[in-house]
């Protein structure tokens, strides 16, 4: 019964110390995402512009030259004897052979050739960086939120839509088409 009790009074102490830890500035759930303070710190919903790296595959011919020789012409018959190792003494375990003719023929090569070209198709992978866009949910103090801007769009760029969230929303930004 004591060790029940013990129990279940340790497991509610640490259950409100790590309530009481998320609450403060230790947990980080609701202190300044910039400086750290924790003055009436409130949620912010900011536009934020990364660069994104994307693989860009761009297909290209790759040219070889190769000949293609005409006909050629068979010319003299050869005949060569094998397999004959009537002289030497096979070793324990090797096959007996029985000597045989090998008959081949020479071919004379054509004079004439052409030249072909090949076109090999080939893969090169590119690497771009692109702007990215993205809407993030911050705790930010008066002081910081002041600071704190969204980023930078250019005219014409599409942005993704402001989240339904509970939080002050920092407008973005356009930039001017004025040459200064």
């Amino acid at each position: 019964m004591k060790d029940t009790l013990l129990m279940a009074f340790v497991l509610g102490a640490s259950i409100c110390v790590h309530a009481l830890l998320e609450r403060t500035s230790l947990g980080g759930e609701f202190c300044c995402a910039l400086c750290g303070c924790n003055d009436s710190c409130q949620k912010v919903c900011r536009l934020v512009c990364e660069e994104k790296k994307v693989d860009v595959i761009c297909w290209g011919m790759k040219c070889e030259d190769f000949c293609l020789p005409g006909p050629s012409k068979p010319c003299c018959k050869q005949c060569d004897l094998v397999c004959d190792d009537c002289g030497k003494k096979p070793k324990e375990g090797d096959p007996v052979a029985t000597p045989h003719r090998f008959i081949w023929r020479d071919w004379i090569p054509s004079t004439h050739a052409k030249i072909y070209t090949k076109k090999k198709l080939m893969q090169r992978i590119d690497t771009k960086k692109v702007p990215s866009y993205k809407w993030v949910v911050e705790d930010l103090c008066k002081k910081c939120e002041s600071k704190a801007e969204s980023a930078l769009v250019e005219p014409g760029v599409s942005i993704p839509a402001v989240p339904n969230v509970d939080a002050r929303i920092v407008a973005a930004r356009t930039a001017s088409t004025t040459v200064k």
